[in-house]
């Protein structure tokens, strides 16, 4: 029996955890010992603990930055993980190392923890880097865009890793270790596994040193989904509340007649209320997944990888409503697919109803979707956990 610790760092949301949890289960089944160490525990009981599964603490980097330089790819994710700070980097990276001692893992898989692979970096211990394709970036000589169609932001990428690798290699040397060569050497000692549709990979011109294993997430967890009678379309909708257009589209959904089921999680019952209506119904508590998207006529999301990937498998048009640049870039990725639209951060006096309108009448949306779902026929997120559990079982040999 090897021990396994798998360790969250950054990034918010279900996804990590879900991901993490998927594969975990493969790994125990196979004998392993599995312990996480999670960014967020008031996350950890309904998913991991009540799975039977160990939690500690991550080490985070807490302090928000003030002025943060202009980084145009992945050096933006790290700066914003205190990598700008080389005694707080030095901080982390020791906090990670005692984690290590007191657990001392057989194979360290890291989900979006970065610091985490750095800690590791050089101790004999294998390193894993599981995540979606933002988490996971092309990693060459820089790491490229995260606007990969913008010039201007291309042109400034070597740049942009220059600012990250000074301070890297001070906090390096503090500890007595070993510089960086290069910002992207970070990835060059792990195992890279992305569980990602290629369609849905948020950069392209992926290579080798990036296995893409299919779509994670967790499809049966929540209660059942409860459709509003009737005989309107159905539309499925995972939104945060606190979205600036979450009224405006409820009540295009409301007008529309069509029967709605949404998830939005801290919603209160007066705002439920108010928004709704005999075609709405409002559903507090996480709702299945894959039974929802497959009874749907149209899936309206924050363009997350895990919803999305599941409205795609369903093959499902999607209406999408990015808060950040990670769902942005998924949503580009659906618009050129063409198997949905998207409304930018920041758009104002948006169209719902037209939009809603277009994608289930324009027939176009559909047979891309569908076709999707046919190329990707048999896929799963169970299947995805157990190529994941194949891949670290060849590092612990």
């Amino acid at each position: 029996m090897s021990r396994v610790l798998m360790a969250w760092e950054l990034g918010a949301n279900m996804g990590h955890i879900d991901r993490m949890l998927i594969t975990a289960r493969a790994l125990r089944e196979r004998g392993h010992a599995v312990t996480f160490a999670l960014k967020d525990l008031a996350r950890a009981h309904g998913r991991i603990v009540a799975d039977g599964f160990p939690v500690l603490q991550s080490p985070l980097w807490l302090p928000r930055m003030v002025n943060p330089p202009k980084l145009v790819n992945f050096s933006a994710v790290l700066a914003a993980a205190g990598w700008l700070d080389p005694g707080g980097l030095a901080g982390l990276l020791s906090a990670w190392r005692g984690l290590f001692e007191l657990h001392r893992p057989d194979l360290l898989v890291c989900d979006h923890a970065p610091t985490a692979m750095l800690a590791m970096r050089g101790r004999g211990t294998p390193i894993a880097a599981i995540g979606n394709c933002f988490e996971i970036p092309p990693h060459r000589d820089v790491f490229p865009a995260m606007n990969y169609w913008d010039k201007g932001d291309v042109a400034q990428c070597a740049r942009s890793d220059a600012l990250l690798l000074a301070p890297v290699n001070q906090a390096l040397a503090l500890l007595g270790d070993s510089a960086l060569p290069r910002l992207t050497d970070l990835f060059g000692g792990a195992r890279c596994i992305a569980a990602s549709l290629p369609e849905l990979a948020h950069y392209p011109e992926y290579d080798e040193r990036v296995r893409m294993v299919g779509p994670s997430y967790v499809g049966d967890s929540g209660v059942a989904p409860q459709w509003p009678a009737g005989e309107g379309a159905r539309v499925f909708v995972y939104l945060s509340p606190e979205h600036a257009d979450f009224n405006a589209l409820m009540e295009a959904l409301r007008q529309s007649g069509m029967r709605t089921l949404v998830h939005a999680k801290g919603l209160s019952p007066d705002a439920a209320r108010r928004l709704g209506g005999p075609s709405i119904r409002f559903e507090s508590a996480p709702v299945q997944m894959d039974p929802a998207v497959r009874a749907a006529d149209l899936v309206v999301s924050h363009a997350s990888i895990g919803t999305v990937s599941a409205a795609a498998l369903a093959g499902c048009p999607q209406l999408v409503l990015p808060n950040h640049m990670e769902q942005y870039m998924v949503a580009r990725r659906i618009v050129d697919g063409g198997f949905g639209l998207a409304v930018p951060p920041g758009s104002r006096n948006t169209d719902y109803p037209a939009l809603l309108r277009r994608l289930l009448d324009e027939p176009r949306f559909a047979a891309a979707a569908r076709a999707l779902a046919q190329r990707h026929a048999g896929a799963d997120p169970t299947k995805t956990g157990a190529c994941i559990a194949d891949e670290l079982e060849a590092l612990l040999r």
